[in-house]
């Protein structure tokens, strides 16, 4: 008998399919997910971004004291929609202040510039805020719902505290 010298193997090693199996099986748990639909971190990115412009908001209206200087008319406002939200300035008219007049602000993306974020529409309640010139909220205790996969909120303290 002569033997080939040259033995041929064709296909893969045991080892080779558990490897490739086990990298399948990590894209399909940690990677796939991410393309697929939304992330959770989007609900906390809102969150963040809106703490921040309710403490801007609050900062600004404290500012506003006519003591200090500040025109008279000066009101602050955070308006809350539920596809957006953004800061606005209006004029009073006697004691009270106009409420906010901007429209059409939440067509398009140029109120988010520089951190878009893209939300679900019905993800925010609609309301607007506002602080007093010793930076406490006009309409008291306020929590604003959050309503996206991880149901967050904000909550704005009486004395004016602005936490998760």
């Amino acid at each position: 008998m002569i033997s080939n010298p040259k033995k041929i193997t064709q296909g893969f090693t045991l080892i080779e399919l558990v490897v490739v199996i086990i990298v399948l099986g990590v894209l399909a748990v940690v990677a796939i997910p991410k393309f697929v639909n939304r992330s959770g971190f989007e609900d906390y990115t809102v969150r963040d971004q809106m703490i921040a412009r309710l403490r801007l908001v609050q900062l600004q209206g404290m500012n506003a004291d006519p003591s200090n200087g500040a025109t008279t008319n000066a009101c602050y406002w955070l308006v809350v929609k539920n596809t957006c939200f953004y800061n606005e300035h209006s004029s009073k008219t006697g004691a009270s202040c106009n409420a906010p007049s901007a429209s059409n602000v939440c067509n398009d993306d140029s109120y988010n510039d520089f951190s878009p974020v893209t939300f679900p529409a019905g993800m925010l309640n609609e309301t607007n805020y506002r602080f007093d010139i010793q930076g406490r909220p006009i309409s008291g205790v306020t929590s604003i719902a959050i309503n996206g996969d991880n149901n967050l909120s904000i909550t704005i303290e009486t004395e004016g505290f602005i936490h998760e």
